[in-house]
Order: C-alpha cells, then sequence, then structure tokens
C-alpha cells in the first residue's frame, strides 16, 4: 500500500491505494476524475477525443528538440551538446525519470486536454538549470503576489512525491514552464475540455446509447396485437405471458425462433439503429470532435471521403495548421524559461519540422537524388538524408554539379565556370562523324567538385 496526500477544503488528508494492482482504462479514468479534476475521466472514455489527444502528442513528441544557433535573419545551425549546457540537455533527459520523448508528449498533452501545461525547473546554486519535471495540470495552483506570481505544487501519490522530491513545493514564475494556449485573459488558457462541453456531452449519449442497444442485444422494444375482435380473459393472459417468458429466455440462451399464434402479432414501437442512422451519427460525431482539436479525421482512422490522392495535402495542411503552431507555443515557453535573455538573441528552441511530416520514401528518395544532382548537398550529406553513414576519407565530401552551369560567389566572381565539350566528347564527335550511321547526340554532363 501506498501513503499519498490529496487536498480535501484547502486540508492535507493522507489516504492509500496499493501500488502494486494494475489498472483497468475505467480504474484509470475514475482515478482522474476524482484526484486530477472533474470532465477528465469522461472525455478519456470517448474514443475519439483521446486518440486526436494521442495523435497530437505523438507527432510532434517524435520529432526531436534542438537548441539551434541564428547565423542570419534567415539561417541557422544545429548547436552540438559540448557547445552549450541546454544543448547538453536536449542531448540526455529532462530528468532522472523522463526521456525527452515522454515529456514532450505528457506536456502536449495536458496541454491537449485543458490548454495549460507545467514543468517546474530545478537549478543550481549558479541558476543553470538541471532538471526539468512535468507535473500534471490539477496539481498546480497558481497564487498572485503583487505582480509576482508563484506556482505551488502538491503530489498526491508516491510517485509523484519521489518526482518533485516532497509532497508539496513551490515555484517562482522563472522556474516555471507555463504553456498556456487559447488564452482570453492573459493568466490561463482556456480549457478545450470547457470549450468543446456540448460536442464532447452529445458524444457522450451517443456511446451511452450504443452501448445499452448492445447491453440489450440489440432487441427491439414493441406490442403486441391480436386482430380477433375481443379481449383475452385473465387466465389466457397468464398463460401467454408465462409461455413468452420461457420462450424468450430461449431465445436469449440458444437464439431459438419464436412462433407467435392465435393471431398474434409484434409490432415494434421504437426505431432501429438502421432507422436513425446510428453510424451516420457516429461518423459525424467523430468529425466534431477532430474539428475541436483540429486533427484530420484520418488520423483517427475515420477514413471515408479520405483518397491516397489527397493524403498529402491532408497531412501538410495538419502539420501547418496545427502541429506548427502547438510546438511553437512550447519552443517560446522553453526559450523564455531555460535560456538567458542575451542567450534568447542568440538561441533558440525548435522541434524538427521535417519528422513531423508523413514521409513518403519514394518522393524523399527523388528529392535527395535531385538535390545531390544540383549540387544542393554533399554525398554524405545525402547519405544521412538516407540514415546510411559516411563515406570512408573525403569522398563523402564531393559535391556534383552540373557541367553546363557556374558557380559565383555573393560579389558574382566565378568560382568554377562552365566547362567547355570534354576532349572524350571531341573524340566522341569525330568518331560519330567518321560514322554517319550513328546519330550525334551530346547528354549534359555532371562533374565531381569538392
Amino acid at each position: 500500500m501506498e501513503n499519498s496526500l490529496k487536498f480535501n477544503g484547502g486540508q492535507l488528508e493522507l489516504f492509500e491505494r496499493s501500488a502494486t494492482d494494475a489498472m483497468s482504462m475505467d480504474e484509470f479514468a475514475t482515478w482522474l476524475s476524482e484526484y486530477s479534476g472533474s470532465g477528465i475521466s469522461e472525455v478519456l472514455q470517448i474514443a475519439a477525443f483521446m486518440l486526436c489527444c494521442d495523435v497530437i502528442s505523438q507527432d510532434i513528441g517524435k520529432s526531436t528538440l534542438r537548441l539551434r544557433e541564428r547565423i542570419d535573419s534567415s539561417r541557422s545551425t544545429i548547436v552540438h551538446p559540448e557547445n552549450h549546457p541546454i544543448a547538453g540537455l536536449l542531448a540526455l533527459e529532462p530528468n532522472d525519470r523522463h526521456t525527452w520523448y515522454e515529456f514532450s508528449e505528457m506536456m502536449i498533452y495536458w496541454g491537449c486536454l485543458t490548454s495549460n501545461s507545467y514543468a517546474g525547473i530545478i537549478r543550481n546554486s549558479h541558476g543553470d538549470p538541471l532538471e526539468v519535471i512535468p507535473f500534471q495540470s490539477s496539481r498546480v495552483m497558481q497564487k498572485v503576489n503583487g505582480r509576482d506570481i508563484f506556482y505551488d505544487v502538491h503530489a498526491a501519490t508516491q510517485q509523484e512525491a519521489a518526482l518533485l522530491g516532497n509532497y508539496s513545493a513551490s515555484f517562482p514564475e522563472r522556474n516555471m514552464i507555463h504553456v498556456r494556449g487559447r488564452m482570453i485573459n492573459g493568466m490561463d488558457g482556456y480549457s478545450t475540455i470547457t470549450a468543446g462541453d456540448t460536442t464532447l456531452k452529445t458524444g457522450k449519449l451517443i456511446n451511452r446509447f450504443r452501448s445499452q442497444l448492445f447491453n440489450e442485444e440489440g432487441l427491439t422494444r414493441g406490442v403486441f396485437t391480436r386482430e380477433k375482435e375481443g379481449s383475452l380473459d385473465e387466465q389466457a393472459f397468464q398463460r401467454l405471458r408465462d409461455q413468452f417468458r420461457i420462450l424468450m429466455n430461449k431465445f436469449h440462451k440458444s437464439v431459438e425462433p419464436i412462433v407467435l399464434e392465435d393471431g398474434i402479432k409484434f409490432q415494434a414501437i421504437s426505431s432501429n439503429p438502421a432507422e436513425i442512422e446510428l453510424s451516420k451519427q457516429f461518423e459525424a460525431q467523430i468529425n466534431d470532435i477532430c474539428r475541436l482539436l483540429r486533427v484530420p479525421p484520418h488520423k483517427v482512422f475515420l477514413m471515408s471521403g479520405t483518397k491516397y490522392e489527397n493524403l498529402e495535402t491532408l497531412e501538410k495542411a495538419y502539420v501547418g495548421d496545427t502541429l506548427i503552431p502547438i510546438a511553437k507555443r512550447f519552443e517560446q515557453r522553453y526559450s523564455k524559461a531555460l535560456l538567458s535573455r542575451d542567450d534568447r538573441l542568440r538561441y533558440f528552441f525548435e522541434y524538427d519540422r521535417t519528422e513531423m511530416t508523413l514521409r513518403d520514401t519514394k518522393l524523399e528518395t527523388e528529392r535527395v537524388i535531385r538535390a545531390v544532382e544540383r549540387g544542393v548537398i554533399t554525398f554524405d550529406e545525402a547519405r544521412a538524408e538516407l540514415g546510411w553513414n559516411q563515406l570512408p576519407g573525403v569522398s563523402g565530401s564531393a559535391r556534383m554539379i552540373p557541367s553546363n552551369m557556374i558557380v559565383v560567389d555573393e560579389n558574382n566572381t566565378v568560382l568554377i565556370s562552365a566547362s567547355t565539350v570534354s576532349e572524350d566528347a571531341k573524340q566522341s564527335d569525330q568518331t560519330e562523324d567518321d560514322n554517319p550511321d550513328k546519330v550525334k547526340s551530346i547528354e549534359p554532363a555532371l562533374r565531381l567538385v569538392n
């Protein structure tokens, strides 16, 4: 058993929970509702909403977070771990418990749920960041003193206390990364759960109806009618009712058909799933939830209306309109909290944009080949794009430039002039002139440069 602290009316109350029993999803949702705030358990039980949060957090979390250095207004370079302590922190792990993927995924997940993500910074005596610890949004409480803001964090389980180092801690604003989206009051983000309350409640009602329908084995409610005039006497009615009870039990157990007699008919008084278009309502609800979180439906495996031809366009729109704005929100907060004012003029955080997109192997290979043929990248850079090792020696540092092109510098000074027809080409031309049966042709040539 574990001893944990729960807040009740501003007081810390000790409670116990087994740390060894595995939680089912229902138990986890109930636990979140009790100890993490109202509404979380309900939305997590709506599969489409949970999948949308999963997709966004995983797509950004899988992208490598790097520290970059500005070269000029349009160019930057990756900072190596040995050249800056923050780059070294990014190359290792944010704290003793998490990897950077887990850290990013948790921060973005809570950002999707509540539009507020929190992470505390542990610094050394010189003010340098040593650890960055993510917190559940419901564990953090803001306190304002004049223009100063403090964040009180309270652990509710032993695991959280082990991560925090205590059951409670207070962080000044400079030591708390508070990422907020959909900010209205200038302090906190407006929760997605609150903003989409109507949509989420509709989804919950549809899920409840489907559950009840399958719990009742899809039975349709109705009444029995009799065409003959007059009513049944009490004894006949009781006898028929007992017979129907026996037949219904047999129907449930062995699906034995019920045969009606004496002119008795069954008339349905409730709509079946086909009549109320339950599947269409369910798909429409998934689309509404996807719009709420700005996720294309095919990301949650709703493939209706999605074709392979427009899949790349949908992916690009998803990355540009959903992932990059969320990523920039986190990048700027990381820079503000982890870098000094002088460092922010030179360095910045960035999630790798190319790792967010759906990469087509064929198109990616063709893009690399075109870049090599145009001399944009070296052989080693091309091999790195394809995930291969560098060539031995300096052979991989060469690049290819079409022989009919001229390389100039920023002052238009010619560095490499366009080559004339080579001796081999001249000899080839001479041979072709001697042999009129052959068609003369000169193919564009590529040359290697260092």
